[in-house]
């Protein structure tokens, strides 16, 4: 459980990651990664953003903004958080081997 500040941080990145969203992607491109995530959650029973971004294709603009859009989807009931993490296996110029939150539908 978090605490109270890491609750406060967290809301703040969250914004941050909207702002992005905002920013870089238009609302098309918003409802085209809304439509990703629920296909994910429909035909896996886990998966990861490397899986959204494989199904919005390589020339899909890249933005920081999936958080955002990922926790719409989790707010809205499609999506939950498994708790767990998975190295991204992506590749290309924005893989860095972070680590990815594994979800699942809700």
């Amino acid at each position: 459980m978090l605490d109270k500040h890491e609750r406060a941080r967290f809301r703040v990145a969250v914004a941050e990651s909207q702002a992005s969203a905002n920013t870089h992607w238009t609302p098309e491109q918003q409802r085209q990664v809304d439509d990703a995530i629920v296909k994910m959650a429909r035909m896996l029973p886990r998966f990861t953003t490397d899986q959204i971004w494989y199904e919005l294709g390589p020339g899909f603009p890249v933005s920081k903004g999936m958080t955002a859009r990922l926790m719409v989807a989790a707010r809205r009931g499609v999506i939950r958080n498994t708790g767990q993490t998975a190295f991204s296996e992506r590749g290309g110029r924005h893989d860095h081997a972070q680590r990815l939150t594994i979800w699942q539908s809700a």
